[in-house]
């Protein structure tokens, strides 16, 4: 699990790579480079939580239902978060896929050398799930910003990396 959270510790986002989608399976044998199955995409959930000093328990303010993530799409996350924390790059902005349920924008601007974090959740799916209306892409948007140090942005690239790497890595 990935967490990036404010620089007060009582909020963050949590990025969980489950699983890979598993090749069609058929009588022909799929091979890609090195004899290896190309890589599919991975399974996910993201949410925006919330510490509760009371019992010490992170509590989701925004869950996403399971969410699926190109190849490269989290190595490409981790890439753009490198250059903003090596200072190459002022900013980086990140969509989780086509249907874009998640997005990111992490750049300098924060007071101190803190990094401004804008993470903003499309609402649509979960309530059209919920209620049986028409999805309604971009209509129901939530957006949670806040500031954050830079340890806790190294931490997050760092975990999104590990997790990466536990399922195979090019994500």
């Amino acid at each position: 699990m990935a967490e990036l959270p404010n620089d007060a510790g009582t909020l963050r986002l949590r990025i969980e790579l489950w699983d890979r989608e598993a090749p069609v399976r058929g009588p022909l044998p799929v091979e890609g480079t090195d004899g290896r199955a190309p890589a599919g995409r991975l399974l996910a959930r993201a949410g925006v939580e919330a510490l509760d000093r009371r019992d010490g328990e992170w509590w989701p303010l925004v869950q996403l239902p399971p969410i699926l993530l190109a190849p490269g799409a989290v190595g490409a996350l981790v890439a753009a978060l490198q250059d903003v924390l090596q200072g190459t790059a002022p900013g980086a902005a990140w969509a989780s896929g086509e249907d874009a349920a998640l997005g990111l924008q992490v750049g300098a601007g924060g007071e101190g050398g803190a990094l401004l974090v804008e993470a903003g959740v499309d609402l649509s799916l979960p309530l059209a799930e919920l209620s049986g209306a028409p999805r309604r892409p971009g209509a129901e948007l939530a957006l949670f910003r806040w500031t954050a140090a830079r340890g806790g942005a190294v931490a997050f690239a760092d975990g999104l990396r590990r997790e990466l790497e536990a399922l195979g890595g090019d994500g």
